[in-house]
């Protein structure tokens, strides 16, 4: 069993949880508008907009398959909307939760975020069966750069996180 670091949990949480404002704009937008002066200072719900907005664009989703995209874009609001009914849920015994609690919130966000790549799968394949040769070389380029930048981003924070039965040094 491979266990999910909780940086991959909070990422997963609140892009999904940011990703519900999305739903008009996936289905009414057919050639999305950059945002401007993308930086670190957005907001996370700026960010996945963007990252949807960016998907659409590299994908150059044409208007045969807005059905297809509109479909995926929906599962992907609703999967967000269950995360961040369930997030708000976790986020309001936070302060008052013990170990077991905050094991138990960390499990039930693990279990959702599975159902939602469960959900999502199949809106995904009939999408991707859609695309063209090129769309698909563009889509899996851009879902393995996103992985990638992930896996460092991931690999950086454990490097500054104390190993095991180590205290962290004050300065």
């Amino acid at each position: 069993m491979r266990l999910i670091p909780t940086t991959h949990i909070a990422a997963a949480v609140l892009a999904a949880a940011l990703a519900v404002p999305v739903a008009a704009w996936a289905q009414t937008t057919t050639t999305p508008a950059p945002v401007a002066g993308a930086a670190s200072a957005e907001s996370p719900r700026q960010r996945v907009e963007q990252h949807i907005a960016d998907l659409y664009a590299t994908l150059q989703i044409t208007p045969a398959q807005q059905k297809q995209w509109n479909e995926f874009a929906q599962v992907m609001l609703d999967n967000a909307q269950s995360m961040d009914m369930l997030v708000t849920k976790n986020r309001s015994s936070m302060t008052t939760a013990n170990a077991e609690e905050t094991m138990q919130n960390y499990a039930a966000m693990a279990k959702q975020h599975e159902q939602n790549v469960e959900k999502l799968l199949p809106a995904f394949r009939t999408l991707y069966a859609s695309l063209t040769p090129e769309q698909k070389k563009a889509a899996d380029e851009a879902f393995r750069e996103r992985a990638e930048a992930r896996d460092q981003k991931q690999g950086a924070a454990m490097q500054n996180e104390p190993k095991p039965g180590m205290q962290k040094q004050g300065g």
